[in-house]
């Protein structure tokens, strides 16, 4: 019982902390004028990031030693082989890679990003974290064993609000942004 606990727990808490760093990112890459501010929130960004990560992969281990879980080795690592909901669980190890490979991007970022066309495909590139997170909402919802249970609902409901909410702040701004663009064109044509 002491693992489903900590494979629950572990799970819904890398849930909170990958939420903040998708939420965190959106937030970031908004326009700011407040460097300090945006040092900051790029230090959290990252912070709730490593803390996510590092707590799937206590999720996972636990999962995998937990023989009550019916996931197994090739359950948890490829997608719809798990004999426990495996079209739940495949959401699980989709978002797992997807994070992953959106982690390292993020590290190698000042390698990636030399020109300006590099760093637009750096950005599209690291927007799948939205994809794994999406997947990794998904999977809790549909694979957890806890929902139903008012504080797990509220929870997600809370990951979900956060993140939607951080987004379209994120749209706004790029919308308001190029609103302004288009609107200094004429003036500095009629320059």
């Amino acid at each position: 019982m002491t693992l489903w606990y900590t494979a629950r727990g572990a799970g819904l808490a890398a849930l909170v902390a990958l939420s903040a760093a998708t939420a965190l990112g959106a937030v970031v890459s908004m326009p700011s004028r407040n460097r300090a501010r945006r040092v900051a929130v790029q230090y959290a960004h990252r912070s709730a990031a490593v803390l996510g990560l590092a707590l799937l992969a206590v999720h996972i281990t636990t999962i995998l030693a937990d023989a009550k879980a019916h996931v197994g080795i090739l359950g948890a690592f490829i997608p719809f082989q798990s004999s426990y909901r495996p079209g739940s669980v495949a959401f699980g190890s989709v978002a797992a890679y997807v994070f992953l490979a959106v982690s390292a991007l993020g590290l190698s970022r000042g390698r990636l990003a030399r020109s300006p066309q590099a760093v637009r495909v750096w950005r599209c590139l690291h927007a799948l974290a939205y994809v794994g997170w999406a997947a990794a909402i998904l999977h809790g919802f549909r694979s957890g064993t806890d929902v139903g249970t008012g504080w797990v609902d509220a929870l997600f409901l809370i990951c979900l609000v956060g993140v939607l909410a951080a987004i379209t702040a994120r749209l706004v701004s790029l919308a308001r942004r190029d609103y302004v663009r288009r609107a200094m064109v004429p003036i500095e044509a009629a320059r």
